[in-house]
Protein backbone atom coordinates (compact mmCIF):
# COMPACT_ATOMS: atom_id res chain seq x y z
CA UNK A 1 0.00 0.00 0.00
CA UNK A 2 1.37 3.57 -1.30
CA UNK A 3 2.32 5.91 1.67
CA UNK A 4 0.08 8.90 1.70
CA UNK A 5 2.15 11.47 0.78
CA UNK A 6 0.26 13.74 3.61
CA UNK A 7 2.16 12.07 6.45
CA UNK A 8 5.56 11.07 4.95
CA UNK A 9 7.16 14.56 6.13
CA UNK A 10 8.31 14.85 10.18
CA UNK A 11 11.73 17.34 9.86
CA UNK A 12 10.72 20.07 12.36
CA UNK A 13 13.79 22.67 12.77
CA UNK A 14 14.44 23.36 16.47
CA UNK A 15 16.25 25.98 15.46
CA UNK A 16 12.74 27.69 15.23
CA UNK A 17 11.17 28.71 19.06
CA UNK A 18 8.20 30.04 17.77
CA UNK A 19 5.27 29.37 15.31
CA UNK A 20 3.31 31.99 13.16
CA UNK A 21 -0.46 31.47 13.98
CA UNK A 22 -1.97 29.00 11.44
CA UNK A 23 -5.13 30.34 10.74
CA UNK A 24 -6.73 26.74 10.60
CA UNK A 25 -6.04 23.98 13.62
CA UNK A 26 -8.94 22.07 12.70
CA UNK A 27 -10.53 18.81 11.20
CA UNK A 28 -8.97 18.28 7.52
CA UNK A 29 -11.05 20.57 5.16
CA UNK A 30 -13.37 19.02 2.44
CA UNK A 31 -11.24 21.07 -0.23
CA UNK A 32 -7.64 19.86 -1.20
CA UNK A 33 -5.08 21.92 -2.19
CA UNK A 34 -1.53 21.65 -3.25
CA UNK A 35 1.58 24.65 -3.68
CA UNK A 36 4.30 24.82 -6.09
CA UNK A 37 6.76 27.10 -5.06
CA UNK A 38 5.36 27.34 -1.44
CA UNK A 39 7.67 29.40 0.03
CA UNK A 40 7.68 29.66 3.98
CA UNK A 41 4.04 29.56 3.86
CA UNK A 42 2.43 33.29 2.86
CA UNK A 43 0.28 31.42 0.46
CA UNK A 44 -0.32 28.39 2.16
CA UNK A 45 -1.80 30.49 5.29
CA UNK A 46 -3.94 32.52 2.96
CA UNK A 47 -5.06 29.11 1.70
CA UNK A 48 -5.86 27.64 5.29
CA UNK A 49 -8.01 31.04 6.26
CA UNK A 50 -10.35 30.71 2.91
CA UNK A 51 -10.91 26.85 3.92
CA UNK A 52 -8.07 24.89 2.43
CA UNK A 53 -6.29 21.95 3.41
CA UNK A 54 -3.13 22.20 2.10
CA UNK A 55 -2.04 18.35 1.32
CA UNK A 56 1.24 18.75 -0.51
CA UNK A 57 3.58 21.66 -0.89
CA UNK A 58 7.25 21.87 -2.75
CA UNK A 59 9.51 24.12 -2.54
CA UNK A 60 13.47 24.30 -3.79
CA UNK A 61 14.71 26.13 -0.64
CA UNK A 62 15.59 24.07 1.97
CA UNK A 63 15.14 27.20 4.95
CA UNK A 64 12.32 28.07 3.29
CA UNK A 65 10.28 24.46 3.57
CA UNK A 66 11.54 24.29 7.38
CA UNK A 67 10.08 26.92 7.59
CA UNK A 68 6.62 26.21 6.35
CA UNK A 69 6.66 22.97 7.96
CA UNK A 70 7.72 24.64 11.58
CA UNK A 71 4.40 26.60 11.48
CA UNK A 72 1.89 24.65 9.48
CA UNK A 73 -0.54 22.25 11.45
CA UNK A 74 1.05 19.39 10.07
CA UNK A 75 4.63 19.26 7.89
CA UNK A 76 3.44 18.70 4.61
CA UNK A 77 6.03 20.64 2.62
CA UNK A 78 8.67 18.91 0.72
CA UNK A 79 12.18 19.93 -1.01
CA UNK A 80 11.80 19.72 -4.64
CA UNK A 81 13.14 21.19 -7.75
CA UNK A 82 10.51 21.22 -10.06
CA UNK A 83 12.23 21.73 -12.68
CA UNK A 84 14.83 18.79 -12.12
CA UNK A 85 13.78 15.03 -13.14
CA UNK A 86 13.70 14.24 -9.50
CA UNK A 87 10.97 16.54 -9.05
CA UNK A 88 9.13 15.40 -11.22
CA UNK A 89 9.38 12.03 -9.73
CA UNK A 90 8.39 12.95 -6.47
CA UNK A 91 5.29 14.53 -7.14
CA UNK A 92 4.39 12.15 -9.93
CA UNK A 93 4.39 9.66 -7.12
CA UNK A 94 2.68 11.87 -4.95
CA UNK A 95 -0.23 12.25 -7.56
CA UNK A 96 -0.60 8.65 -7.15
CA UNK A 97 -2.50 9.25 -3.57
CA UNK A 98 -3.41 12.60 -4.24
CA UNK A 99 -6.89 12.17 -6.07
CA UNK A 100 -10.07 15.13 -5.92
CA UNK A 101 -7.64 18.14 -5.69
CA UNK A 102 -9.73 21.38 -5.43
CA UNK A 103 -7.02 24.00 -5.59
CA UNK A 104 -3.05 24.38 -7.43
CA UNK A 105 -1.79 27.40 -6.11
CA UNK A 106 1.47 28.21 -7.14
CA UNK A 107 3.79 31.31 -6.87
CA UNK A 108 7.15 31.12 -8.70
CA UNK A 109 9.49 33.20 -8.64
CA UNK A 110 9.34 36.86 -10.49
CA UNK A 111 12.84 38.06 -10.51
CA UNK A 112 12.93 37.97 -13.98
CA UNK A 113 9.69 39.58 -14.60
CA UNK A 114 9.81 42.69 -11.34
CA UNK A 115 10.98 45.98 -11.94
CA UNK A 116 13.16 46.05 -10.46
CA UNK A 117 15.36 44.73 -13.38
CA UNK A 118 15.80 48.58 -14.04
CA UNK A 119 14.11 48.26 -17.38
CA UNK A 120 15.83 44.85 -18.36
CA UNK A 121 12.77 42.46 -18.73
CA UNK A 122 13.61 40.81 -22.03
CA UNK A 123 16.58 39.11 -21.26
CA UNK A 124 17.09 35.54 -20.70
CA UNK A 125 16.78 34.87 -17.09
CA UNK A 126 16.70 31.02 -15.81
CA UNK A 127 13.85 31.44 -12.78
CA UNK A 128 11.14 32.27 -15.39
CA UNK A 129 11.64 28.62 -16.57
CA UNK A 130 9.63 27.79 -12.68
CA UNK A 131 6.76 29.68 -14.08
CA UNK A 132 6.60 28.17 -17.39
CA UNK A 133 6.86 24.61 -16.20
CA UNK A 134 3.22 25.33 -13.91
CA UNK A 135 1.53 23.79 -16.89
CA UNK A 136 3.41 20.55 -16.69
CA UNK A 137 2.12 20.34 -13.11
CA UNK A 138 -1.88 20.94 -14.10
CA UNK A 139 -2.04 18.40 -16.83
CA UNK A 140 -0.67 16.20 -14.03
CA UNK A 141 -2.51 17.08 -11.07
CA UNK A 142 -5.33 18.16 -12.70
CA UNK A 143 -7.14 20.20 -9.75
CA UNK A 144 -10.14 21.91 -10.39
CA UNK A 145 -8.84 24.88 -9.85
CA UNK A 146 -5.83 26.95 -10.53
CA UNK A 147 -4.12 29.96 -9.08
CA UNK A 148 -0.79 31.61 -9.91
CA UNK A 149 0.23 34.58 -8.31
CA UNK A 150 2.85 36.64 -9.92
CA UNK A 151 4.39 40.26 -10.85
CA UNK A 152 2.23 42.75 -13.30
CA UNK A 153 5.36 43.35 -15.35
CA UNK A 154 5.02 39.57 -16.59
CA UNK A 155 2.31 41.28 -19.00
CA UNK A 156 4.91 43.37 -20.48
CA UNK A 157 7.85 40.52 -20.67
CA UNK A 158 8.49 40.06 -24.37
CA UNK A 159 5.79 42.80 -24.90
CA UNK A 160 3.22 40.77 -23.55
CA UNK A 161 4.05 37.61 -25.66
CA UNK A 162 5.08 35.45 -22.35
CA UNK A 163 1.92 35.89 -20.73
CA UNK A 164 -0.03 34.90 -23.76
CA UNK A 165 1.83 31.70 -24.18
CA UNK A 166 1.28 30.65 -20.10
CA UNK A 167 -2.13 31.40 -20.49
CA UNK A 168 -2.60 29.41 -24.27
CA UNK A 169 -0.56 26.49 -22.41
CA UNK A 170 -2.97 26.87 -19.44
CA UNK A 171 -6.10 26.60 -21.61
CA UNK A 172 -4.85 23.10 -22.59
CA UNK A 173 -1.98 21.70 -20.46
CA UNK A 174 -3.13 18.05 -21.99
CA UNK A 175 -3.41 15.40 -21.66
CA UNK A 176 -6.18 15.47 -24.78
CA UNK A 177 -9.90 16.60 -23.46
CA UNK A 178 -8.58 18.58 -20.45
CA UNK A 179 -9.25 22.07 -20.84
CA UNK A 180 -9.54 25.49 -18.58
CA UNK A 181 -11.05 28.38 -18.86
CA UNK A 182 -8.42 30.95 -17.90
CA UNK A 183 -8.68 34.75 -16.75
CA UNK A 184 -5.88 37.24 -15.89
CA UNK A 185 -6.29 40.32 -13.47
CA UNK A 186 -4.16 42.96 -11.43
CA UNK A 187 -4.96 43.58 -7.54
CA UNK A 188 -3.44 45.41 -5.14
CA UNK A 189 -3.03 44.73 -1.35
CA UNK A 190 -3.64 47.89 -0.12
CA UNK A 191 -7.31 47.48 -0.91
CA UNK A 192 -7.40 44.34 1.25
CA UNK A 193 -5.80 46.00 4.79
CA UNK A 194 -2.13 45.64 3.85
CA UNK A 195 0.10 49.18 4.77
CA UNK A 196 1.49 48.94 1.53
CA UNK A 197 1.09 49.13 -2.24
CA UNK A 198 1.74 45.70 -3.70
CA UNK A 199 0.28 45.10 -6.70
CA UNK A 200 -0.25 41.34 -8.12
CA UNK A 201 -0.97 39.66 -11.46
CA UNK A 202 -3.55 36.82 -10.55
CA UNK A 203 -4.68 34.11 -12.88
CA UNK A 204 -7.17 31.77 -12.37
CA UNK A 205 -8.33 28.81 -14.09
CA UNK A 206 -11.21 26.67 -13.65
CA UNK A 207 -11.27 23.05 -15.18
CA UNK A 208 -14.51 22.64 -17.74
CA UNK A 209 -17.55 21.66 -16.69
CA UNK A 210 -16.37 21.67 -13.15
CA UNK A 211 -17.61 25.19 -12.04
CA UNK A 212 -18.39 28.73 -12.81
CA UNK A 213 -15.64 30.45 -10.18
CA UNK A 214 -14.40 34.02 -11.73
CA UNK A 215 -12.00 36.64 -10.67
CA UNK A 216 -13.52 40.00 -9.34
CA UNK A 217 -13.16 43.04 -11.32
CA UNK A 218 -9.34 43.92 -11.48
CA UNK A 219 -8.05 46.59 -8.76
CA UNK A 220 -7.73 50.32 -9.70
CA UNK A 221 -4.52 51.82 -10.19
CA UNK A 222 -3.98 53.64 -7.12
CA UNK A 223 -0.68 55.06 -7.75
CA UNK A 224 -2.14 58.76 -9.21
CA UNK A 225 -3.73 58.48 -5.43
CA UNK A 226 -0.59 58.06 -4.09
CA UNK A 227 1.39 60.69 -6.11
CA UNK A 228 -1.18 63.12 -5.39
CA UNK A 229 -0.87 62.20 -1.33
CA UNK A 230 2.68 62.82 -1.96
CA UNK A 231 3.36 66.01 -3.81
CA UNK A 232 0.25 67.91 -2.48
CA UNK A 233 -1.75 67.50 -5.55
CA UNK A 234 -5.33 67.32 -6.63
CA UNK A 235 -6.76 63.57 -6.19
CA UNK A 236 -8.73 62.74 -9.58
CA UNK A 237 -12.05 62.53 -9.20
CA UNK A 238 -12.66 58.67 -8.98
CA UNK A 239 -10.21 58.10 -6.63
CA UNK A 240 -11.28 60.68 -3.59
CA UNK A 241 -13.24 57.60 -1.82
CA UNK A 242 -10.15 55.38 -1.79
CA UNK A 243 -9.20 59.03 -0.07
CA UNK A 244 -11.38 58.95 2.65
CA UNK A 245 -11.11 55.76 3.16
CA UNK A 246 -6.99 55.64 3.76
CA UNK A 247 -7.88 59.05 5.87
CA UNK A 248 -10.42 56.96 8.57
CA UNK A 249 -8.37 54.68 11.36
CA UNK A 250 -11.40 53.11 12.11
CA UNK A 251 -11.74 51.56 8.74
CA UNK A 252 -9.36 48.25 7.87
CA UNK A 253 -10.46 48.03 4.47
CA UNK A 254 -6.85 50.43 3.43
CA UNK A 255 -4.43 50.91 6.58
CA UNK A 256 -1.15 54.00 5.99
CA UNK A 257 2.42 52.76 7.39
CA UNK A 258 1.75 55.62 10.69
CA UNK A 259 -2.36 53.59 11.27
CA UNK A 260 -0.27 50.19 11.39
CA UNK A 261 3.07 50.68 12.90
CA UNK A 262 2.34 54.03 15.54
CA UNK A 263 1.82 52.09 18.40
CA UNK A 264 5.29 49.73 18.07
CA UNK A 265 8.46 51.51 19.58
CA UNK A 266 11.34 53.29 17.97
CA UNK A 267 14.51 51.69 18.13
CA UNK A 268 17.98 52.58 17.07
CA UNK A 269 20.35 50.49 14.45
CA UNK A 270 22.04 47.42 16.00
CA UNK A 271 19.28 46.72 18.99
CA UNK A 272 19.42 43.26 20.34
CA UNK A 273 16.43 40.95 20.41
CA UNK A 274 14.64 41.32 23.39
CA UNK A 275 10.92 41.46 24.21
CA UNK A 276 9.44 44.90 24.12
CA UNK A 277 6.41 46.52 25.30
CA UNK A 278 4.16 48.39 22.56
CA UNK A 279 5.08 52.09 22.61
CA UNK A 280 0.91 53.13 23.05
CA UNK A 281 -2.38 51.62 23.67
CA UNK A 282 -3.87 50.42 20.21
CA UNK A 283 -6.08 53.06 18.36
CA UNK A 284 -6.93 52.28 14.68
CA UNK A 285 -8.83 49.52 13.57
CA UNK A 286 -5.25 47.71 12.04
CA UNK A 287 -3.84 48.06 15.56
CA UNK A 288 -6.68 46.57 17.26
CA UNK A 289 -7.04 43.82 14.95
CA UNK A 290 -3.86 42.74 14.81
CA UNK A 291 -3.34 42.95 18.59
CA UNK A 292 -6.12 40.69 19.21
CA UNK A 293 -4.48 37.21 21.18
CA UNK A 294 -1.35 38.07 21.21
CA UNK A 295 1.36 38.49 23.87
CA UNK A 296 1.26 41.82 25.60
CA UNK A 297 5.53 42.32 24.38
CA UNK A 298 6.59 42.41 21.12
CA UNK A 299 9.17 39.75 19.31
CA UNK A 300 11.30 39.52 16.27
CA UNK A 301 12.95 43.47 18.09
CA UNK A 302 16.62 43.23 16.39
CA UNK A 303 17.47 45.61 14.13
CA UNK A 304 20.60 45.23 11.68
CA UNK A 305 23.37 47.68 11.85
CA UNK A 306 23.80 50.31 9.84
CA UNK A 307 26.43 52.52 9.37
CA UNK A 308 26.36 56.34 10.72
CA UNK A 309 27.10 57.34 6.82
CA UNK A 310 24.19 55.29 6.06
CA UNK A 311 21.90 57.21 8.95
CA UNK A 312 23.84 60.48 7.72
CA UNK A 313 22.16 59.70 3.95
CA UNK A 314 18.88 58.43 5.68
CA UNK A 315 18.39 62.04 7.11
CA UNK A 316 18.22 63.41 3.96
CA UNK A 317 15.77 61.83 2.33
CA UNK A 318 12.23 62.65 2.41
CA UNK A 319 9.33 60.33 3.75
CA UNK A 320 8.57 58.61 -0.01
CA UNK A 321 11.92 59.87 -1.45
CA UNK A 322 14.67 57.95 -2.54
CA UNK A 323 18.41 57.92 -2.80
CA UNK A 324 18.19 60.83 -5.83
CA UNK A 325 17.47 63.18 -3.06
CA UNK A 326 21.46 62.87 -1.77
CA UNK A 327 23.67 65.25 -3.16
CA UNK A 328 26.75 64.05 -5.00
CA UNK A 329 28.98 65.27 -2.23
CA UNK A 330 27.08 62.92 0.35
CA UNK A 331 26.99 59.61 -1.76
CA UNK A 332 30.81 58.65 -1.83
CA UNK A 333 30.28 56.19 -4.51
CA UNK A 334 26.33 55.19 -4.03
CA UNK A 335 24.92 54.35 -7.25
CA UNK A 336 21.57 56.69 -7.70
CA UNK A 337 20.39 54.30 -10.88
CA UNK A 338 16.90 52.54 -8.99
CA UNK A 339 14.34 54.95 -7.56
CA UNK A 340 13.43 52.12 -4.69
CA UNK A 341 17.15 52.41 -3.17
CA UNK A 342 17.20 54.11 0.21
CA UNK A 343 13.18 54.79 0.34
CA UNK A 344 11.99 55.41 4.03
CA UNK A 345 8.29 55.19 5.57
CA UNK A 346 5.98 57.34 4.50
CA UNK A 347 4.22 57.39 7.31
CA UNK A 348 0.93 59.08 5.94
CA UNK A 349 0.20 57.15 3.30
CA UNK A 350 -0.13 53.49 2.20
CA UNK A 351 3.80 52.64 2.14
CA UNK A 352 6.32 50.93 -0.71
CA UNK A 353 9.05 48.54 1.43
CA UNK A 354 11.03 50.18 3.74
CA UNK A 355 14.46 51.41 3.53
CA UNK A 356 15.48 52.82 7.03
CA UNK A 357 18.03 53.59 9.22
CA UNK A 358 16.02 53.23 12.29
CA UNK A 359 14.01 50.19 12.65
CA UNK A 360 10.27 49.36 14.16
CA UNK A 361 9.73 46.38 16.81
CA UNK A 362 8.29 43.70 15.02
CA UNK A 363 8.40 44.86 11.83
CA UNK A 364 11.88 43.23 11.12
CA UNK A 365 13.60 40.26 10.21
CA UNK A 366 10.61 37.36 11.11
CA UNK A 367 8.19 39.77 11.75
CA UNK A 368 5.25 38.67 13.65
CA UNK A 369 2.70 41.48 12.74
CA UNK A 370 0.48 40.15 9.72
CA UNK A 371 -2.85 41.65 7.89
CA UNK A 372 -5.43 41.34 10.32
CA UNK A 373 -8.28 41.37 6.95
CA UNK A 374 -9.81 37.39 6.62
CA UNK A 375 -9.06 37.11 2.72
CA UNK A 376 -12.06 37.30 0.42
CA UNK A 377 -12.43 34.52 -2.08
CA UNK A 378 -10.81 35.49 -5.51
CA UNK A 379 -13.13 32.27 -6.62
CA UNK A 380 -16.91 33.28 -6.87
CA UNK A 381 -18.21 29.89 -5.71
CA UNK A 382 -17.25 26.42 -4.73
CA UNK A 383 -18.95 23.01 -6.25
Amino acid sequence: MRADPRESVTHRPDTCSQRVPWPAEMPRASRLAVELCCGMGGIGIGLAAAGYEVVCAYDAWAEAVAVYNHNSPRPVAKECDILSEAGRRMIGNDSRCLRGIDLLAAGPPCKGFSQIRNGHHDRPNPHNQVLFAIPEYVALLQPRLVVIENVPDLARHRGGQSLRDLLRRLERPGPRGLRYRVQQGVYDAALFGTPQARRRLLILGVRHGAGDERLPPASPDLGPLYAALRHGGAVPDGLRHYQDVLADPSDIMMTTAAQALSDLPMLDPGEAELPRPYAMRAVTAYQRAIRSGAPDLLRDTRTPSVRDETVQRLAIIPPGGCARAIPPEKLNSLSRRFDSAYRPLELPRVSSRSRSGKGRAGKGRGASRRTPRAPERIVGSSR
